[in-house]
């Protein structure tokens, strides 16, 4: 968001018009372009416009395609920022009256006006949900599968978005269940990420790392660390964060206040960490706690503004409790959903591995064929009972076989999601029979029997992945 000098919020949009346009009238021809990406995040809270999915269904071939357009060029993050300040148009008949004021506008003033808007103060900014009437999920999602054939790529983008927003709301719920009413309790909050927040005070005292209620923390760490282990979603980022204010010493510099806070935010939320780390007694538990959770101190880098800008020096002192879905699959779909037009059948040249069967050569996803690797997220067990992430396992064995040269992938066919179903080839070797053969994936047997005798004696070898329990891929999916 577009602050002043002094951090706060830009008042020269306070009050009055915009380029000949009331507030109003800006917030009513703002909201007429933006509520069906509204529409598409927010799915998960059941809080749909019939006049939304009325617009989806009239919509033709370019306005669609500008639509997709919006979430990778800018619009989709200005939609978020006004969401979370809000939009208040009392009025609903108003919506009817955007597309007459919009005919008035030039382009670069558009533009002008999409970045005024998110300069308004909170006090000028109104409420959109009561300009939205509410529906259920299953009416905008009805709606959206009018879209005619040939355009899916929106329904595709829509879907992803829908999938996400769901996985994210289920564990804030999951959270908020287990944990809310003790937190709360204690003057902390758990946001719509599902970070939950602490004030300094409630764990330490000022300029101390010594934990001084540890008894609370072990109140509130197990539970999460179960929630979260338990929630089956793959989660890629689990941190204790520690946050100071600007202060130190009335003598310090602001470089010494920023290194002395970085050095006893970091002990903070490392002696966190050690303290939730030892509560831990379920060695399955401990083992995946060990794979996803680390301490991090910010220093001052985070700081919290009040509403005129400055700094608020209590609510900056803080420790947190964040969590983050793994999300580089849904942004590597979207971009290829958006970029994508026809399927290239056959590439060659340096390759990114996305999972253990999985490459992307020239920004094409390729699908070795006739094999299927554990999913990322997905847990196996070993033979010392410790269970340990064999998606990513199966991933860094498809690195390793490649070793960083050019492959070859050509294909015959595609998949549902638009990858091309590819052998691919390093130095004259099948990716997929490498695989197979070193026990990080098993045969697809359903779509291809290329490789059940080498995936039979790979399994009579009790190599890679046999020598584990596990649940076979496809299985996995279809449980998760």
């Amino acid at each position: 968001m577009s602050q002043s000098g002094s951090g706060g919020f830009d008042r020269s949009y306070k009050r009055g018009a915009i380029m000949g346009l009331t507030v109003a009238e800006a917030f009513i021809l703002l909201s007429f372009c933006l509520l069906l990406l509204f529409a598409w995040w927010q799915i998960e809270t059941e809080r749909k416009s019939l006049i939304v999915a009325d617009e989806i269904g009239k919509l033709d071939a370019q306005q669609k395609a500008a639509i997709v357009a919006g979430l990778s060029d800018g619009t989709f993050q200005a939609a978020q920022t006004l969401r979370a300040a809000g939009l208040d148009v009392a009025d609903t008949k108003a919506l009817e009256n955007a597309a007459q004021y919009s005919r008035f506008m030039r382009d670069e003033d558009f533009q002008r006006l999409m970045k005024g808007v998110v300069k308004l103060s909170p006090e000028t900014r109104l409420s959109l949900a009561d300009a939205v009437e509410v529906t259920a999920e299953v009416a905008l999602r009805a709606k959206l599968a009018t879209v005619e054939a040939g355009d899916s790529t929106v329904e595709q983008i829509a879907g992803r978005l829908q999938t996400a927003a769901r996985q994210q709301g289920a564990l804030v719920t999951l959270l908020d269940d287990r944990l809310g009413s003790v937190i709360r309790e204690a003057g902390g909050s758990i946001d719509a990420e599902g970070t939950i927040t602490l004030p300094q005070a409630i764990l330490f005292d000022s300029n101390n790392d010594r934990i001084k209620d540890p008894a609370f923390l072990r109140k509130l760490c197990v539970p999460w660390l179960e929630t979260l282990r338990q929630s089956g979603m793959n989660i890629s980022d689990l941190k204790i964060e520690g946050h100071a204010s600007s202060e130190w010493a009335v003598d310090a510099t602001k470089e010494q206040a920023y290194l002395n806070n970085l050095d006893l935010s970091q002990r903070r939320a490392r002696n966190a960490l050690a303290l939730c780390l030892s509560e831990v007694k379920d060695p399955d538990a401990l083992a995946w706690v060990r794979e996803h959770l680390a301490a991090v101190g910010y220093s001052s880098a985070r700081l919290i503004y009040g509403p005129d800008g400055t700094e608020d020096h209590d609510a900056s002192r803080r420790v947190m409790f964040s969590v983050g879905l793994n999300q580089e699959g849904l942004i590597d779909d979207i971009r290829r959903d958006v970029t994508s037009t026809e399927a290239l059948m056959s590439a060659t040249g340096p390759a990114r591995v996305i999972d253990g069967d999985t490459v992307e050569v020239k920004e094409t996803s390729f699908r070795l064929s006739g094999i299927d690797a554990p999913e990322m997220g997905q847990l196996c067990r070993n033979k010392a009972g410790i269970s340990f992430d064999c998606g990513e396992v199966a991933r860094r064995g498809l690195e390793q076989a490649i070793a960083g040269k050019p492959i070859e992938c050509r294909a015959t066919e595609v998949d549902m999601y638009k990858r091309p179903i590819a052998t691919c080839m390093v130095d004259g070797q099948d990716l997929a029979e490498v695989m197979i053969v070193n026990g990080y994936a098993v045969a697809f047997s359903r779509y291809s029997h290329t490789y059940v005798a080498r995936a039979e004696t790979a399994q009579q070898a009790n190599v890679g992945i046999w020598k584990t329990d596990f649940q076979m891929p496809w299985e996995y999916r279809k449980d998760n």
